[in-house]
């Protein structure tokens, strides 16, 4: 058939008509599928057989009767490094692994080995670091002289030596300059070198022994002060003499060392009969006159004799009592007026005041003395009675005048003298002052050892003023009865005469009433 043979269908291409490429595709097609099946087929086993070959899957091994073969034939054969390495494993010490390297210092396994080695090095090297002592990183070195931490442990061994060297230096010097200092302040043995030598050293070798020290000086420096402070009152109440100074001491060392010699003094100072005492240091200085009998007042035949001084009376004083030996001087009234007992700052007439008994004082300032002179001591005083006065001027004499006459006056009473010019002056005394006061205690004393009794100064009394001694007290009392704004004066001054100086002359002034030739003294009643 010519390539014009192909047919074509005929008509209207109904399936009447036969076609020859029809009826071959079916057959094509299946070929060209078992083709392609076999080439996947192909490509499947290949690639089977280039991932799992033969020698790697798992076989059954077969022995082959008389081809057995031992275990060591089995297995490769060990070289001896392998067997030391094995040995030293199955030891697993320090001595195991040293061993191996020693036999095989070269051998396959010496890094395994060092590093087993290092581990013991390092464990050796965090305990001597803990201990961080000398004697530790000595013992780390007399281990691993050669170990990874040699050098470092030398260095610290060499710091910690070179640091005790220093320090050891530094103690002995520290130990001279506190063995310097304590010979020192032992030297001086005194509270202010021994804290000098704690402030430098205040926990060292002496400071136990310097504080030991510091105690006791203290403790005797109190006692010493102690001591002193006594020694300073018993001179003060010596110096004083009075019973206060006693009193005061005893009160304040009652246990003290001068407490016998106090007692001894406070009762030497006890009013009796002949002694004096003084209550405080600046209190009057007293005499205890003894009790007894006296005639007191004038008698009706004496010279110069007036009414209200008669009638002489018999007279009973029962018990000592005590009286200033001299009347109160300017010293002792400024010492009330400045403790605020009295108000009064008298005038002294230009005559000079210290011991010169006190003037221009009344009645009234008198009792303000008397007053703060009891509150000071605690002890009662007063001024005298009329009867306690004369008394005590009297000193046991009956006659008119101290020392029996006109004459004998000059040597114990102050009064107006031939000097003085005055019409009542006593012809018989040429005075040493004229026409003023003398100090206190000038001229002679009484029996009693009083001074000034008569003359100098007329004293204040507590009597009040009466026409006569009728009906007096006779037992020392003062007289109250009568006018009580004027008191009775007694003893005369360095204005009077004769007739104003004798033992029984009795003046009245109004009791506000002063003058400068009028002062007083006072008594201490039991």
């Amino acid at each position: 058939m010519s390539e014009n043979d192909d047919w074509t269908p005929v008509g209207d291409g109904e399936p009447d008509g036969f076609n020859l490429g029809a009826e071959r595709a079916p057959w094509v097609k299946w070929i060209l599928s078992l083709l392609l099946l076999g080439v996947v087929a192909v490509a499947a086993v290949w690639l089977i057989s280039t991932v799992i070959t033969p020698d790697k899957l798992p076989q059954k091994r077969i022995e082959l009767p008389g081809n057995e073969k031992s275990e060591a034939e089995q297995k490769p054969p060990k070289t001896a490094d392998d067997e030391a390495w094995v040995r030293a494993l199955e030891k697993d010490t320090l001595e195991g692994y040293r061993e191996y390297l020693t036999e095989f210092p070269d051998g396959r396994h010496k890094d395994k080995a060092q590093e087993a080695i290092n581990v013991y090095d390092n464990k050796d090297w965090a305990t001597a670091e803990r201990r961080n002592t000398i004697s530790g990183y000595e013992d780390y070195l007399a281990a691993w002289p050669d170990g990874l931490h040699a050098s470092k442990a030398q260095e610290r061994i060499d710091e910690m030596k070179a640091a005790i060297a220093a320090a050891s230096k530094d103690a002995a010097e520290k130990a001279a300059a506190e063995l310097r200092d304590w010979d020192k302040a032992a030297q001086a043995d005194t509270i202010p070198a021994y804290e000098e030598y704690l402030g430098k050293h205040p926990a060292e070798k002496h400071a136990g022994q310097a504080r030991e020290r510091v105690a006791e000086l203290k403790a005797a420096a109190a006692s010493a002060e102690a001591l002193a402070i006594e020694e300073a009152a018993w001179q003060s109440a010596k110096t004083s003499n009075t019973a206060s100074g006693y009193e005061t001491y005893l009160a304040s060392y009652p246990n003290g060392k001068y407490v016998p010699l106090a007692r001894a003094a406070l009762e030497e100072l006890q009013p009796s009969p002949g002694k004096t005492f003084r209550d405080c240091d600046v209190c009057p200085l007293m005499m205890t006159v003894p009790g007894g009998n006296a005639n007191l007042g004038a008698k009706s035949d004496e010279a110069g004799v007036r009414p209200n001084e008669q009638p002489q009376r018999p007279v009973i004083i029962s018990r000592p009592f005590s009286i200033g030996v001299t009347e109160v001087t300017f010293d002792q009234w400024n010492a009330c007026v400045s403790a605020g007992g009295c108000d009064t700052q008298p005038a002294n007439n230009g005559w000079g005041a210290g011991k010169r008994p006190v003037i221009n004082v009344s009645w009234d300032d008198a009792q303000k003395y008397t007053s703060w002179l009891s509150q000071k001591t605690g002890k009662k005083y007063s001024l005298p009675s009329e009867a306690q006065w004369e008394y005590a001027a009297r000193g046991g004499e009956t006659g008119l005048y101290v020392g029996g006459s006109q004459k004998a006056i000059c040597a114990f009473a102050n009064g107006a003298g031939s000097e003085s010019g005055l019409a009542w002056s006593n012809a018989e005394c040429n005075d040493l002052a004229s026409d003023r006061t003398l100090p206190a205690g000038s001229l002679s004393a009484n029996k009693f050892g009083l001074k000034d009794m008569i003359g100098n100064v007329a004293e204040w009394t507590l009597d009040c003023n009466t026409l006569n001694l009728r009906d007096a007290p006779t037992n020392g009392e003062p007289d109250l009865r009568g006018s009580c704004n004027q008191r009775a004066v007694r003893g005369g001054s360095w204005f009077s005469g004769p007739a104003d100086l004798r033992y029984a002359a009795r003046l009245m002034q109004r009791r506000g009433d002063s003058n400068d030739f009028t002062g007083f003294r006072v008594v201490r009643n039991p």
